[in-house]
C-alpha cells in the first residue's frame, strides 16, 4: 500500500515500541508461546516478543514494511517469521494453534466492511489454540463521533526532526473516516512533506464487542489504555482482549 511505503523508512521514529503495550501483549504467556502479529509494520513488537523466547509470526500487506522488519534481525531460528500477507488470507496460509494473536495500531479498521472484520475475527478464533487470546487496539470511535474530533495528536521525534500530523474527515453516514496525514521531515527552511490519505472504517465499541462475540469468543474485556485503565467515552484508544473458550 502506497500509504505505508512512503513512511516505512520513518516508521520506528513515529511509532516506537510502547513498553506498556509490549507488557500487555505478553502478559500471562508461557515461554515459547506461539504469537501472531497482524499488520506488524516494521516488526518492533514481534522482535521484542521473540527476544523474550516466544515463537512469533508477523504479517503485513506492505512489502516495504516486511523488508524493513527482516533487515532488523539476524538470520536465525529465533527471529520472527515475517511474511507479506493480506490479513484476510492468513487462515489459508498459516498453521493454526496460536496462543496469542494481536492486531494493534488501529490496523483493524483498514478493513472496509463489517463482513470483512467479522471474517477476520472468525479466522482469529479458528487459528487460536483453546484458551488462546486475541488483543485488538483501535481508536475510540465513540469519542471521535461524540466530540466531532477532526484529528489526533501530532507525533514528534525531535532529535530526527520528524513530525507526523494526523487529521480526520468524518463521514458518519458512510461509516468512514478519511485519514489524512502529513509526514514532515527536516527543520524550517529545508522541510519536506509527504502527504497521504486512506479511508478507515468507523467501528464503535458496541459494534466491535458484538462482532467479537459473534466470532465465538467467550470472554471479552475492554480497556482505555495498555495500563488497563477502564474503557470510557473519554478514552482515546480502545483495547479489546478476548479469550477463546
Amino acid at each position: 500500500m502506497a500509504f505505508y511505503q512512503s513512511i516505512s523508512a520513518y516508521y520506528d521514529l513515529i511509532f516506537p515500541v510502547d513498553p506498556q503495550g509490549l507488557a500487555f501483549i505478553g502478559s500471562g504467556l508461557k515461554p515459547g508461546s506461539r504469537i501472531l502479529d497482524i499488520a506488524c509494520g516494521t516488526g518492533g513488537y514481534s522482535i521484542a516478543l521473540a527476544e523474550q523466547g516466544h515463537r512469533v509470526t508477523g504479517i503485513d500487506l506492505d512489502r516495504a514494511m516486511i523488508e524493513a522488519a527482516r533487515g532488523k534481525v539476524p538470520d536465525s531460528s529465533a527471529a520472527p517469521d515475517f511474511r507479506v500477507m493480506d490479513m484476510l488470507s492468513m487462515r489459508e496460509r498459516l498453521e493454526p494453534g496460536f496462543d496469542r494473536i494481536f492486531c494493534i495500531g488501529n490496523s483493524l479498521v483498514h478493513l472496509q466492511t463489517d463482513d470483512q472484520i467479522g471474517q477476520l475475527l472468525a479466522d482469529c478464533h479458528a487459528m487460536l489454540a483453546a484458551g488462546g487470546t486475541l488483543i485488538l487496539q483501535i481508536i475510540n470511535y465513540d469519542r471521535i463521533l461524540a466530540e466531532g474530533l477532526t484529528g489526533l495528536p501530532t507525533l514528534r521525534h525531535e532529535a530526527a526532526a520528524v513530525e507526523f500530523a494526523r487529521r480526520y474527515e468524518l463521514d458518519p453516514a458512510g461509516r468512514v473516516v478519511i485519514f489524512r496525514t502529513e509526514l514532515r521531515l527536516g527543520g524550517e527552511g529545508e522541510r519536506r512533506v509527504i502527504r497521504n490519505e486512506i479511508p478507515l472504517r468507523i467501528l464503535e465499541a458496541g459494534q466491535l464487542r458484538e462482532l467479537v462475540r459473534t466470532a465465538g469468543f467467550a470472554v471479552v474485556e475492554l480497556f482505555g489504555g495498555f495500563d488497563r485503565r477502564p474503557f470510557s467515552l473519554s478514552s482515546l484508544p480502545l483495547i479489546l482482549r478476548a479469550e477463546r473458550g
